[in-house]
Protein backbone atom coordinates (compact mmCIF):
# COMPACT_ATOMS: atom_id res chain seq x y z
CA UNK A 1 0.00 0.00 0.00
CA UNK A 2 1.12 3.15 -0.63
CA UNK A 3 0.27 6.49 0.12
CA UNK A 4 1.10 10.44 -0.72
CA UNK A 5 -0.36 13.69 -0.69
CA UNK A 6 -0.24 16.78 -3.30
CA UNK A 7 -0.50 20.37 -2.43
CA UNK A 8 -2.27 22.31 -4.48
CA UNK A 9 -1.96 25.87 -3.38
CA UNK A 10 1.55 25.44 -4.31
CA UNK A 11 0.36 25.32 -8.58
CA UNK A 12 -2.23 27.90 -7.66
CA UNK A 13 -1.91 30.16 -4.52
CA UNK A 14 -4.34 32.32 -2.93
CA UNK A 15 -4.67 33.76 0.38
CA UNK A 16 -8.48 33.02 1.21
CA UNK A 17 -7.58 29.51 0.78
CA UNK A 18 -5.96 27.98 3.96
CA UNK A 19 -5.17 24.40 2.79
CA UNK A 20 -5.60 23.12 -0.70
CA UNK A 21 -4.40 19.60 -0.38
CA UNK A 22 -5.26 16.00 -2.39
CA UNK A 23 -4.89 12.54 0.09
CA UNK A 24 -4.17 9.41 -2.46
CA UNK A 25 -3.81 5.94 -1.10
CA UNK A 26 -2.90 2.93 -3.89
CA UNK A 27 -2.80 -0.96 -3.36
CA UNK A 28 -5.96 -1.04 -1.37
CA UNK A 29 -7.37 -4.47 -1.45
CA UNK A 30 -10.40 -5.04 -3.19
CA UNK A 31 -13.52 -5.43 -0.95
CA UNK A 32 -15.03 -8.33 -3.25
CA UNK A 33 -16.32 -11.50 -0.39
CA UNK A 34 -18.91 -12.53 -2.27
CA UNK A 35 -16.52 -13.35 -5.12
CA UNK A 36 -13.83 -14.52 -2.48
CA UNK A 37 -15.95 -17.00 -1.21
CA UNK A 38 -17.87 -18.51 -4.43
CA UNK A 39 -15.62 -17.40 -6.81
CA UNK A 40 -15.95 -15.07 -9.79
CA UNK A 41 -18.70 -14.58 -12.00
CA UNK A 42 -16.88 -14.64 -15.82
CA UNK A 43 -19.71 -12.71 -18.51
CA UNK A 44 -18.88 -11.53 -22.27
CA UNK A 45 -17.88 -7.66 -21.51
CA UNK A 46 -17.35 -5.44 -24.57
CA UNK A 47 -18.54 -2.68 -27.17
CA UNK A 48 -20.44 -2.51 -30.18
CA UNK A 49 -19.41 1.11 -31.83
CA UNK A 50 -22.49 2.62 -33.38
CA UNK A 51 -20.18 4.46 -36.03
CA UNK A 52 -18.55 2.04 -37.35
CA UNK A 53 -17.73 -1.89 -37.56
CA UNK A 54 -15.46 -1.84 -34.49
CA UNK A 55 -16.32 -4.53 -31.79
CA UNK A 56 -14.92 -6.18 -28.86
CA UNK A 57 -15.19 -8.90 -26.51
CA UNK A 58 -13.23 -9.82 -23.36
CA UNK A 59 -14.41 -11.14 -20.23
CA UNK A 60 -15.14 -9.78 -16.69
CA UNK A 61 -16.48 -11.17 -13.66
CA UNK A 62 -19.79 -9.49 -13.68
CA UNK A 63 -19.70 -8.93 -9.73
CA UNK A 64 -16.48 -7.08 -8.99
CA UNK A 65 -15.70 -5.86 -12.79
CA UNK A 66 -11.96 -7.65 -12.55
CA UNK A 67 -11.14 -8.78 -16.15
CA UNK A 68 -8.72 -12.30 -15.63
CA UNK A 69 -5.28 -11.59 -17.32
CA UNK A 70 -5.08 -12.28 -19.84
CA UNK A 71 -8.73 -10.81 -20.47
CA UNK A 72 -8.92 -12.98 -23.75
CA UNK A 73 -10.26 -11.84 -27.54
CA UNK A 74 -13.48 -13.65 -27.88
CA UNK A 75 -15.22 -13.53 -31.15
CA UNK A 76 -18.19 -10.46 -31.27
CA UNK A 77 -20.22 -13.08 -34.02
CA UNK A 78 -20.49 -15.70 -31.13
CA UNK A 79 -20.56 -14.08 -27.87
CA UNK A 80 -23.46 -11.37 -27.11
CA UNK A 81 -22.71 -8.76 -24.52
CA UNK A 82 -23.61 -9.71 -20.97
CA UNK A 83 -23.76 -14.01 -21.91
CA UNK A 84 -22.07 -15.52 -19.36
CA UNK A 85 -18.73 -16.80 -20.01
CA UNK A 86 -18.85 -20.66 -20.67
CA UNK A 87 -15.63 -21.71 -22.35
CA UNK A 88 -12.17 -22.61 -21.62
CA UNK A 89 -9.51 -20.21 -19.24
CA UNK A 90 -5.86 -20.58 -19.93
CA UNK A 91 -3.53 -22.25 -17.15
CA UNK A 92 -1.54 -19.62 -15.41
CA UNK A 93 1.17 -18.35 -17.61
CA UNK A 94 5.13 -19.69 -16.49
CA UNK A 95 6.72 -17.17 -14.03
CA UNK A 96 8.30 -13.50 -15.54
CA UNK A 97 11.75 -14.09 -16.71
CA UNK A 98 13.95 -11.51 -14.61
CA UNK A 99 15.24 -8.36 -15.55
CA UNK A 100 18.66 -9.77 -15.86
CA UNK A 101 17.78 -12.58 -18.15
CA UNK A 102 16.13 -10.24 -20.48
CA UNK A 103 19.00 -8.01 -20.59
CA UNK A 104 21.83 -10.68 -21.25
CA UNK A 105 19.12 -12.43 -23.81
CA UNK A 106 19.16 -8.90 -26.00
CA UNK A 107 22.50 -9.07 -25.90
CA UNK A 108 22.71 -12.08 -27.77
CA UNK A 109 20.30 -10.61 -30.09
CA UNK A 110 17.22 -12.69 -28.40
CA UNK A 111 13.79 -12.01 -27.14
CA UNK A 112 11.24 -13.74 -25.34
CA UNK A 113 8.58 -14.92 -27.17
CA UNK A 114 4.96 -13.61 -26.13
CA UNK A 115 1.93 -15.66 -26.51
CA UNK A 116 -1.06 -14.23 -27.94
CA UNK A 117 -4.21 -16.40 -27.19
CA UNK A 118 -7.70 -15.36 -27.97
CA UNK A 119 -9.01 -17.32 -24.55
CA UNK A 120 -8.98 -15.20 -21.40
CA UNK A 121 -5.90 -16.19 -18.53
CA UNK A 122 -6.18 -16.72 -14.73
CA UNK A 123 -7.94 -14.13 -12.35
CA UNK A 124 -5.18 -12.07 -10.49
CA UNK A 125 -4.60 -13.58 -6.83
CA UNK A 126 -4.63 -9.93 -5.54
CA UNK A 127 -6.17 -7.68 -6.65
CA UNK A 128 -5.73 -3.91 -5.76
CA UNK A 129 -7.26 -0.72 -6.27
CA UNK A 130 -7.10 2.92 -4.61
CA UNK A 131 -9.11 6.18 -3.47
CA UNK A 132 -8.39 9.63 -3.40
CA UNK A 133 -9.84 13.02 -1.85
CA UNK A 134 -8.92 16.60 -2.03
CA UNK A 135 -9.84 18.94 0.71
CA UNK A 136 -10.43 22.57 0.38
CA UNK A 137 -10.77 24.99 3.43
CA UNK A 138 -11.15 28.56 2.16
CA UNK A 139 -12.71 29.91 -1.03
CA UNK A 140 -14.13 27.53 -3.18
CA UNK A 141 -15.75 28.06 -6.50
CA UNK A 142 -18.55 25.89 -5.83
CA UNK A 143 -21.79 25.47 -3.91
CA UNK A 144 -23.16 22.44 -4.29
CA UNK A 145 -22.95 18.45 -4.11
CA UNK A 146 -23.39 15.85 -6.46
CA UNK A 147 -21.73 12.20 -7.44
CA UNK A 148 -20.92 10.29 -10.09
CA UNK A 149 -21.20 6.62 -11.01
CA UNK A 150 -18.57 5.89 -13.50
CA UNK A 151 -18.63 3.63 -17.01
CA UNK A 152 -17.25 0.63 -17.55
CA UNK A 153 -14.33 2.86 -19.80
CA UNK A 154 -14.13 5.21 -16.60
CA UNK A 155 -10.88 5.74 -13.83
CA UNK A 156 -12.58 6.54 -11.39
CA UNK A 157 -15.18 4.31 -10.61
CA UNK A 158 -17.35 6.59 -7.81
CA UNK A 159 -16.65 9.86 -6.95
CA UNK A 160 -19.16 12.90 -4.97
CA UNK A 161 -18.18 16.49 -4.14
CA UNK A 162 -20.12 18.51 -1.48
CA UNK A 163 -19.13 22.40 -2.24
CA UNK A 164 -19.83 25.09 0.60
CA UNK A 165 -18.39 27.83 -1.18
CA UNK A 166 -16.49 30.34 1.04
CA UNK A 167 -15.97 27.35 3.61
CA UNK A 168 -14.28 24.76 0.88
CA UNK A 169 -15.39 21.50 -0.60
CA UNK A 170 -14.66 17.95 -0.54
CA UNK A 171 -13.80 15.87 -3.67
CA UNK A 172 -13.64 11.91 -3.16
CA UNK A 173 -13.31 8.80 -5.83
CA UNK A 174 -12.81 5.71 -6.11
CA UNK A 175 -10.45 3.73 -9.02
CA UNK A 176 -12.21 0.20 -8.98
CA UNK A 177 -13.62 -0.23 -5.37
CA UNK A 178 -17.85 0.10 -6.65
CA UNK A 179 -17.63 -1.94 -9.61
CA UNK A 180 -20.76 -4.12 -8.37
CA UNK A 181 -22.52 -0.64 -8.35
CA UNK A 182 -21.49 0.50 -11.42
CA UNK A 183 -22.08 -2.81 -13.47
CA UNK A 184 -25.52 -2.64 -11.40
CA UNK A 185 -26.61 0.81 -12.69
CA UNK A 186 -24.33 2.07 -16.06
CA UNK A 187 -23.23 -1.55 -17.45
CA UNK A 188 -22.96 -0.27 -21.31
CA UNK A 189 -21.31 2.53 -23.01
CA UNK A 190 -18.72 5.23 -21.83
CA UNK A 191 -20.97 7.84 -20.48
CA UNK A 192 -20.57 8.71 -16.81
CA UNK A 193 -23.86 9.03 -15.22
CA UNK A 194 -23.83 12.05 -12.80
CA UNK A 195 -26.68 13.15 -10.02
CA UNK A 196 -26.36 16.80 -8.27
CA UNK A 197 -27.54 20.23 -7.46
CA UNK A 198 -25.56 23.41 -7.49
CA UNK A 199 -26.23 26.99 -7.19
CA UNK A 200 -24.19 29.77 -9.79
CA UNK A 201 -25.47 32.73 -11.60
CA UNK A 202 -28.21 33.64 -9.28
CA UNK A 203 -29.67 29.86 -10.35
CA UNK A 204 -30.30 26.63 -9.30
CA UNK A 205 -29.38 23.62 -11.62
CA UNK A 206 -29.78 19.76 -11.48
CA UNK A 207 -28.49 16.88 -13.05
CA UNK A 208 -30.44 13.54 -12.43
CA UNK A 209 -28.62 10.36 -13.94
CA UNK A 210 -27.39 12.81 -17.14
CA UNK A 211 -24.39 11.89 -18.81
CA UNK A 212 -21.43 14.19 -17.63
CA UNK A 213 -20.15 16.31 -20.01
CA UNK A 214 -22.78 15.71 -22.64
CA UNK A 215 -26.55 17.01 -23.48
CA UNK A 216 -28.68 15.82 -26.18
CA UNK A 217 -31.98 17.38 -27.80
CA UNK A 218 -33.63 14.20 -26.69
CA UNK A 219 -32.53 14.70 -23.12
CA UNK A 220 -36.03 15.29 -20.87
CA UNK A 221 -36.28 18.38 -19.34
CA UNK A 222 -36.16 16.65 -15.58
CA UNK A 223 -32.74 15.28 -16.58
CA UNK A 224 -31.15 18.56 -16.44
CA UNK A 225 -32.43 21.83 -15.69
CA UNK A 226 -31.95 25.33 -13.83
CA UNK A 227 -34.07 28.20 -11.98
CA UNK A 228 -33.62 31.63 -10.89
CA UNK A 229 -33.51 32.23 -7.50
CA UNK A 230 -32.32 35.75 -7.53
CA UNK A 231 -35.16 37.68 -6.90
CA UNK A 232 -33.60 40.90 -8.36
CA UNK A 233 -34.32 38.65 -11.50
CA UNK A 234 -38.08 38.74 -10.93
CA UNK A 235 -37.98 42.36 -9.75
CA UNK A 236 -35.13 44.12 -12.04
CA UNK A 237 -35.22 41.71 -15.05
CA UNK A 238 -32.15 39.56 -16.25
CA UNK A 239 -28.63 40.42 -16.15
CA UNK A 240 -27.74 41.88 -19.87
CA UNK A 241 -24.19 42.42 -20.58
CA UNK A 242 -23.87 44.85 -24.32
CA UNK A 243 -20.36 45.95 -26.30
CA UNK A 244 -20.22 48.42 -28.28
CA UNK A 245 -16.64 48.82 -30.64
CA UNK A 246 -15.12 52.27 -29.97
CA UNK A 247 -12.90 52.97 -33.02
CA UNK A 248 -10.74 50.94 -35.45
CA UNK A 249 -8.23 48.09 -34.35
CA UNK A 250 -5.27 50.25 -33.69
CA UNK A 251 -1.13 48.99 -33.00
CA UNK A 252 0.16 48.72 -29.90
CA UNK A 253 4.07 47.79 -28.10
CA UNK A 254 4.24 46.18 -25.04
CA UNK A 255 7.24 46.71 -23.03
CA UNK A 256 8.65 44.18 -20.76
CA UNK A 257 10.67 44.35 -17.55
CA UNK A 258 13.50 42.61 -18.88
CA UNK A 259 13.70 44.62 -21.89
CA UNK A 260 12.02 42.89 -24.42
CA UNK A 261 8.77 44.53 -26.41
CA UNK A 262 6.42 42.86 -28.33
CA UNK A 263 4.00 44.36 -30.86
CA UNK A 264 -0.06 43.83 -30.29
CA UNK A 265 -3.24 44.95 -31.55
CA UNK A 266 -5.78 46.88 -29.29
CA UNK A 267 -9.34 47.11 -29.73
CA UNK A 268 -11.34 49.23 -27.66
CA UNK A 269 -14.71 48.57 -26.51
CA UNK A 270 -17.26 49.99 -24.67
CA UNK A 271 -19.47 47.73 -22.32
CA UNK A 272 -22.89 48.45 -20.36
CA UNK A 273 -24.15 45.88 -18.08
CA UNK A 274 -26.49 45.71 -16.02
CA UNK A 275 -30.71 44.47 -15.46
CA UNK A 276 -33.31 45.46 -17.22
CA UNK A 277 -34.82 47.95 -14.80
CA UNK A 278 -32.17 49.35 -12.82
CA UNK A 279 -28.36 51.02 -12.88
CA UNK A 280 -26.12 50.01 -15.55
CA UNK A 281 -22.47 50.36 -14.99
CA UNK A 282 -20.09 50.98 -18.03
CA UNK A 283 -16.32 49.92 -18.41
CA UNK A 284 -13.80 50.28 -20.75
CA UNK A 285 -12.20 47.25 -22.35
CA UNK A 286 -9.41 47.09 -24.19
CA UNK A 287 -8.97 43.14 -26.29
CA UNK A 288 -5.31 42.90 -27.46
CA UNK A 289 -4.14 40.19 -29.88
CA UNK A 290 -0.40 39.39 -30.55
CA UNK A 291 0.64 36.82 -33.60
CA UNK A 292 4.07 36.41 -32.21
CA UNK A 293 2.53 36.23 -28.48
CA UNK A 294 4.35 37.00 -25.61
CA UNK A 295 6.50 34.36 -23.80
CA UNK A 296 5.06 34.00 -20.07
CA UNK A 297 6.34 30.47 -19.14
CA UNK A 298 8.28 27.17 -20.47
CA UNK A 299 6.38 24.81 -21.18
CA UNK A 300 6.82 22.02 -24.03
CA UNK A 301 3.44 21.24 -25.25
CA UNK A 302 0.98 23.73 -23.71
CA UNK A 303 3.08 26.27 -25.05
CA UNK A 304 5.67 29.03 -24.23
CA UNK A 305 3.40 32.12 -24.97
CA UNK A 306 0.43 33.87 -24.43
CA UNK A 307 -1.74 35.27 -27.79
CA UNK A 308 -3.94 37.59 -26.51
CA UNK A 309 -6.47 38.55 -23.49
CA UNK A 310 -8.23 41.61 -22.73
CA UNK A 311 -7.88 44.07 -20.08
CA UNK A 312 -9.86 47.43 -18.26
CA UNK A 313 -8.55 50.87 -18.79
CA UNK A 314 -10.17 54.25 -16.97
CA UNK A 315 -12.65 56.29 -18.36
CA UNK A 316 -9.94 59.42 -17.85
CA UNK A 317 -7.51 57.54 -20.45
CA UNK A 318 -10.22 57.20 -23.23
CA UNK A 319 -11.04 61.25 -22.86
CA UNK A 320 -7.74 62.41 -22.87
CA UNK A 321 -6.30 60.10 -25.92
CA UNK A 322 -3.95 57.75 -23.76
CA UNK A 323 -5.89 54.65 -23.52
CA UNK A 324 -3.39 52.66 -25.48
CA UNK A 325 -0.40 53.74 -23.60
CA UNK A 326 -2.44 52.46 -20.09
CA UNK A 327 -3.75 49.42 -21.88
CA UNK A 328 -0.17 48.18 -22.93
CA UNK A 329 1.04 49.06 -19.36
CA UNK A 330 -1.42 46.72 -18.09
CA UNK A 331 -0.53 44.50 -20.71
CA UNK A 332 2.83 44.29 -19.13
CA UNK A 333 1.76 44.05 -15.88
CA UNK A 334 -1.03 41.09 -16.81
CA UNK A 335 2.19 39.11 -18.58
CA UNK A 336 4.75 39.99 -15.49
CA UNK A 337 2.14 38.44 -13.06
CA UNK A 338 1.88 35.40 -15.07
CA UNK A 339 5.94 34.72 -15.14
CA UNK A 340 5.59 34.79 -11.79
CA UNK A 341 3.11 32.19 -11.41
CA UNK A 342 4.78 29.89 -13.78
CA UNK A 343 7.80 30.32 -13.29
CA UNK A 344 9.58 31.94 -16.13
CA UNK A 345 13.05 31.45 -17.00
CA UNK A 346 13.89 34.39 -19.89
CA UNK A 347 16.14 32.41 -22.31
CA UNK A 348 20.16 33.23 -22.18
CA UNK A 349 21.29 36.02 -24.22
CA UNK A 350 22.60 34.19 -27.07
CA UNK A 351 19.48 32.45 -27.37
CA UNK A 352 17.18 35.47 -27.19
CA UNK A 353 17.67 37.44 -30.32
CA UNK A 354 17.13 40.45 -30.87
CA UNK A 355 13.65 41.79 -28.84
CA UNK A 356 10.80 41.69 -31.15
Amino acid sequence: MHRFTVDYSKDRPDPRVLLNRGLFVDGLPRLIPLCRLAGHKPVVDGYDSTHDDDRARWVACDRCGIRPKPQGCLDPDHWDLGQPYTGPFLPAPPADLSPTLVRQLARKGMKPRTVHSPLPGPWPEHPTSGIGAQVIIGRSMSLGADFKIGSPGSEQVLAAHIGLGPLGAVYVHTENHGRWIQRRLNPRGYNSRETGISIYHGALWWDIWARRDEHRASDPRWMHGNVKIDPRHYFLGKHTATREQHGPAVPGRVFMPDGTSYEVTLKLERWTRGRLRGRKTTTWEVGWSSEAGIPIRNHAWKGNEVFGSGVTVSASSVENGQWQQEACARIAIQCAKDRTRYGYRPPVPEEQGSAR
